[in-house]
């Protein structure tokens, strides 16, 4: 799997892998499936158009050489984006851990950026449920902010459970700065 070409550090230990919710993949899925059957929608019903309304005429051979190819060439164009918004889907990661988290975003095939900052650095938690449809299937924002510039903002829409990511990563950000402010203060004395 992808997360575990990440490197931990010595102890750290991953808390929740997170992806985004099921019903954002299920319906870009459904949106090109709905894509892939237009050839055929279009087909069906130039079957039924009257002789006078047809504006070519080729024979039939010539039609159904030209019908299998352009619908060839919608099916694979249809089949591409659909593994496309999959590979988005798979490689798309929230890695919470103990001591960071690690967000990685599939941009597009050949683009991903993996970005990582320590807890005991982030400021800020918001989350966002907007409509009743992210409310009914708990699925929503987080944009977390971290101490720094504006570049250190992660943002990421549709994961699953976001009230419960928030108190994830609140408790291991409270767990951090307790354990940080404890080795701190037994250095000292």
């Amino acid at each position: 799997m992808l997360f575990e070409k990440i490197h931990l550090e010595e102890s750290e230990k991953v808390l929740r892998v997170v992806r985004k919710h099921w019903f954002i993949i299920v319906s870009e899925l459904i949106a090109i499936a709905m894509m892939a059957l237009f050839p055929f929608v279009i087909l069906f019903t130039l079957t039924f158009l009257p002789a006078e309304l047809q504006f070519f005429s080729l024979d039939a051979e010539n039609v159904l050489q030209v019908t299998t190819f352009v619908i060839a060439g919608w099916l694979l164009l249809s089949f591409m984006a659909g593994f496309m918004i999959w590979t988005n889907y798979y490689l798309d990661l929230w890695i919470i851990t103990d001591r960071r988290i690690i967000y990685v975003d599939q941009k597009s095939f050949f683009n991903r950026n993996v970005s990582m900052f320590r807890l005991e650095r982030l400021q800020d938690i918001e989350i966002k449920t907007v409509g009743l449809l992210q409310t009914f299937l708990n699925y929503g924002s987080l944009s977390a902010q971290t101490a720094g510039s504006t570049e250190s903002n992660f943002d990421s829409t549709g994961l699953p459970d976001p009230r419960g990511l928030q108190a994830i990563i609140q408790r291991a950000m409270d767990a951090r700065l307790k354990n940080l402010h404890t080795s701190d203060t037994a250095s000292i004395h």
